[in-house]
């Protein structure tokens, strides 16, 4: 699923994740890291089909968290992306080492056993990094290309509005026209009437 096509506050996101009916401990992560949500976070929660649950988030399109978490509450996977005036900064945890990203000297990766407050840190960190404005802009880029949409749409059942209220128009004078035809026909072809004696 596109980030832009996530809705799910972190309300429903908690909700969806009771409803998985998963194991204590993997419940007990991807709660943790959602709670630690703050501001118009959006996201989807998922399966891998077996037994592993996904939590994706994202906080007005800037910071972008994907965790997998398996039955047994373990985090397998974490991706962080984080937004800077020149580009992106990816942070990737990863029980694979070729998959892990963004760590050297000057930031040490953590241990596995940290991995998971390493998360709720970087999801608290974001949720008051991010300012009212750049919310609002964000929803702005989201919101005027839908109102713009939702013209046009008005606009073009308008037109064809109208277009079939001119043919109903027109459908209706030739129906009055044809009445009226027939009517002078019955009218002539009535027989007269003789009178009596």
């Amino acid at each position: 699923m596109h980030w832009d096509q996530m809705t799910a506050t972190p309300a429903q996101l908690r909700k969806h994740a009771t409803r998985f009916r998963r194991a204590a401990s993997q419940l007990e992560v991807l709660e943790s890291i959602i709670n630690a949500t703050d501001g118009p976070w959006l996201g989807a929660l998922d399966t891998d089909g077996r037994t592993a649950a996904e939590l994706k988030m994202h906080l007005a399109g800037h910071y972008r968290l994907t965790a997998v978490v398996t039955s047994a509450g373990k985090l397998t996977l974490v991706q962080m992306h984080t937004p800077t005036p020149e580009h992106c900064t990816e942070l990737v945890l990863s029980t694979k080492p070729a998959l892990r990203r963004g760590w050297d000297t000057s930031r040490q990766m953590p241990k596995q056993a940290e991995w998971l407050d390493y998360v709720i840190g970087w999801v608290r960190n974001a949720s008051q990094t991010l300012d009212r404005r750049a919310i609002l802009q964000w929803r702005l880029q989201g919101a005027d290309p839908r109102l713009a949409a939702m013209t046009d749409t008005i606009e073009g059942l308008r037109a064809i509005l109208l277009e079939r209220e001119q043919d109903r128009d027109a459908l209706a004078a030739e129906v009055a026209e044809l009445r009226a035809e027939l009517e002078s026909l019955d009218s002539q072809q009535r027989p007269a009437t003789v009178p009596a004696g």
